[in-house]
């Protein structure tokens, strides 16, 4: 019999003991079908059958292209597709409480097995996305199973609402797909292999407080489309008391933030702070448009930061799809530099990737990598090749390459099951 952590074990207190038959299988033992345990009794609501799955038919998605950001092709590391067979699957009602317990409920049905939630359609609240809010999921889940468990919204990606700001907590060994929080904003802190996928918001942050490191963490498809007036980072993420390690960006698309005439903060669109360890972050697949001061700028004690098949676009061009608002600062400390690390050695590398707009730093390694400034950067190894001719790209370039995430088009590639 599995360790269940202690974790877990509390978890079940709050539940009925779920009934598993083992069923003859060469690999694995998928659980037969048993009613699932109810929420606790003030909730008055239950969760479904917990039992295996059939894979399904896999939805038509247009072919991804040579594009950066969402392309629907890009999906959470360690995590079944939505449509494939699983061990355990179980449906529950659109409540953070039922979603726990569903959570809780296939973890125990298949502790080596892939499991899967289906969240019926309905509206979640948030309560804050700052990182002392009230999280609305804590310390569900566990470390070291074999896959996530997948949490995805059942009737698909625009049927459940979440009408507030949120925090993830402690959560651990599990991947949420299709669900959108904008124009509010998510952050996780101490997640441990944990995804956050195929959503809209207006910022993704993380940071690693009081419940412990933040590690292997992933934003996958995650889209802030819209530029906004403002004084804070577009997404940050941050060490508090614990570090974070293996932080992923993949696919996504962030917008930036422009800040007000006369204001003395300083906005980049990522930025990486604390003074805790931070080594590891991939920024894969993704767009990202510089913001009044920078676009991303990490931290003097990060390590191996890679941008792989990524597009930063800084200098003036993020103005072709993002101009500047009425009231906005006009740049009065130059144009933003779309990587502002310079007094960095060593802790970024790029692969298949443009940078447009100034970069600061020397890198570790550099390979089939282009800038668009005349004397490129700096590199340990491999160099960046110029290209000035980007630094006059237009609109019509960027649609090409960094399609705008419209609502028709998130809908048409974000197509679960």
């Amino acid at each position: 019999m599995t360790d269940l952590s202690r974790r877990t074990a509390m978890s079940l207190l709050l539940l009925a003991p779920v009934a598993v038959v083992a069923a003859c299988a060469p690999e694995r033992e998928p659980v037969t079908p048993t009613e699932s345990p109810s929420a606790p009794d003030s909730s008055g609501e239950a969760l479904g059958v917990v039992g295996p799955a059939a894979a399904s038919t896999a939805p038509e998605i247009p072919p991804a292209g040579d594009v950066f950001g969402p392309t629907g092709h890009t999906w959470p590391t360690r995590t079944p597709r939505a449509y494939d067979a699983f061990d355990a699957s179980v449906e529950c009602a659109c409540t953070w409480e039922a979603i726990a317990a569903a959570i809780t409920a296939v973890d125990v049905a298949a502790p080596d097995g892939s499991a899967r939630v289906l969240v019926q359609p309905g509206v979640l609240p948030g309560n804050g996305a700052g990182s002392t809010s009230e999280p609305v999921l804590a310390d569900v889940g566990r470390e070291g199973r074999s896959s996530r468990i997948l949490v995805i919204p059942r009737d698909g990606t625009e049927s459940v609402t979440i009408d507030g700001s949120l925090r993830l907590d402690g959560v651990m060994g599990v991947a949420f797909a299709g669900f959108s929080t904008f124009p509010k904003s998510l952050v996780l802190t101490s997640t441990r292999d944990v995804a956050w996928a195929w959503s809209k918001g207006q910022a993704f942050n993380i940071t690693s407080g009081d419940s412990g490191p933040t590690e292997n963490t992933e934003f996958v498809e995650c889209v802030t489309p819209d530029a906004v007036s403002g004084d804070a980072d577009t997404w940050a993420f941050r060490t508090g008391a614990n570090a974070f390690r293996d932080i992923s960006v993949r696919g996504c698309y962030i917008a930036p933030t422009y800040k007000d005439d006369g204001s003395s903060s300083h906005c980049d669109t990522l930025q990486l702070s604390g003074n805790a360890e931070k080594e590891g972050l991939l920024i894969e697949g993704t767009v990202l448009f510089s913001s009044t001061n920078a676009g991303f700028i990490p931290a003097a004690e990060a390590r191996d930061i890679v941008f792989d098949r990524s597009l930063l676009v800084g200098g003036d061009r993020m103005l072709e799809r993002y101009p500047l608002p009425d009231g906005a600062n006009a740049f009065t400390s130059g144009a933003p530099s779309v990587v502002n690390a310079a007094k960095s050695i060593d802790e970024m590398s790029a692969k298949d990737s443009i940078f447009i707009g100034r970069v600061r730093g020397t890198f570790a390694n550099v390979e089939n990598s282009t800038v668009s400034a005349a004397d490129p950067p700096a590199a340990s190894g491999g160099a960046f090749e110029s290209d000035p001719s980007l630094s006059d790209i237009d609109a019509e370039w960027l649609e090409a390459r960094a399609p705008m995430p419209t609502d028709d088009r998130l809908r048409e590639i974000w197509q679960l099951r």
